[in-house]
């Protein structure tokens, strides 16, 4: 990186000054003065460049299947930690409170006999997702109920849901779940233009969002990170008890708070600026996510990744201890004793 570079060059050039008895603070003024010119230049053109690349587009219609085209699919160069929080997503049916069926379908306006279709389709959802030929029956059957009843938000989610459910299928087709997780999120997209008062359309946009950032390059992710936050926030609002979105925003939080400083500095200047969070912040989304479902593991697990970044290892060995008590995922189980042993 031209910054980084540039930078390292005025130090080592201070260090060898010193070896042939030059004062160091005459040295310093003297390179300071050569190279602030060359380092102003470098700064302007990549911040001209990044605007240039990162000025919001409007996203293309929606592609089919068998028109969508093909593309390479990039290796990742690490473990995408927002993929691994999507994965931990519990049921869509564990996430409503005993009796209370609106927040099923997300719309004070549904008509009964939508609402009764919503809890259906959620209940069969639970079950199809496990297996790939569960996912490709509820697929057609959503790709029906979206023909017979178009431009319906309550079904537009719940078929972006199924997409993103059937992707995780192809293992050993990669192109071929870019290829769905892009459609899904131009009709994730459609989703929130229909209903804007829906919280499901802004949840799963956003999850489509985080979900597809594997295939872009760092400019594009940092567009998408911040429309990610943005609808987030905006399902919250629309439904305070809603514990994936909590979380969601906790994982949010603490991938922000573990940046390093260094990192900072250098995201400022060649961003601008930079997301600002704390371990604080991402503990209380956590806290209230548990609240909710006190039973989803992978989310006490950042609440107690907070507590250890936070010096709170008492109370970070208490809701180990508690996790210890539960029949946990072998992942899971690892996590806890890698947590362990930072206490």
């Amino acid at each position: 990186m031209g910054f980084i570079s540039t930078t390292r060059t005025v130090m080592y050039s201070v260090v060898a000054a010193g070896v042939v008895g030059l004062s160091v603070n005459a040295c310093m003024l003297y390179l300071l003065r050569e190279n602030i010119k060359r380092l102003e230049e470098e700064i302007a053109g990549l911040r001209a460049l990044l605007e240039s690349s990162t000025t919001p587009r409007a996203l293309p219609p929606v592609a089919t299947r068998n028109s969508a085209p093909r593309v390479k699919f990039p290796e990742s160069e690490s473990e995408d930690d927002f993929q691994l929080a999507l994965e931990s997503i519990p049921s869509q049916t564990a996430l409503v409170r005993e009796g209370d069926q609106k927040t099923l379908c997300c719309d004070c306006e549904c008509s009964s006999e939508l609402r009764e279709l919503c809890v259906t389709l959620d209940k069969q959802h639970d079950v199809l997702k496990l297996t790939e030929e569960g996912c490709r029956e509820g697929l057609q059957r959503l790709e029906t109920l979206n023909a017979e009843k178009p431009d319906t938000p309550q079904l537009v989610w719940r078929l972006v849901r199924v997409m993103y459910e059937q992707s995780k299928h192809f293992s050993k087709s990669k192109a071929d779940a870019e290829q769905l997780l892009m459609e899904a999120l131009q009709l994730a997209y459609k989703g929130v233009e229909l209903s804007d008062q829906n919280s499901k359309c802004h949840l799963w946009y956003a999850i489509l969002l985080g979900d597809t950032c594997k295939y872009d390059d760092t400019k594009t992710k940092l567009t998408k990170g911040r429309e990610f936050e943005k609808h987030v926030k905006k399902s919250l609002q629309l439904d305070p008890c809603n514990s994936t979105a909590l979380h969601l925003l906790g994982r949010y939080c603490y991938e922000v708070a573990s940046i390093k400083w260094w990192e900072a500095r250098i995201a400022a200047t060649l961003f601008g600026s930079v997301p600002q969070s704390s371990y604080e912040e991402a503990l209380q989304y956590f806290q209230r996510a548990h609240e909710i479902n006190e039973e989803w593991q992978e989310n006490t697990i950042f609440l107690v990744k907070c507590l250890v970044a936070l010096g709170r290892k008492e109370e970070a060995e208490k809701w180990l201890c508690e996790l210890k008590t539960q029949e946990s995922s072998e992942e899971v189980t690892r996590q806890i004793e890698e947590l362990r042993g930072k206490l």
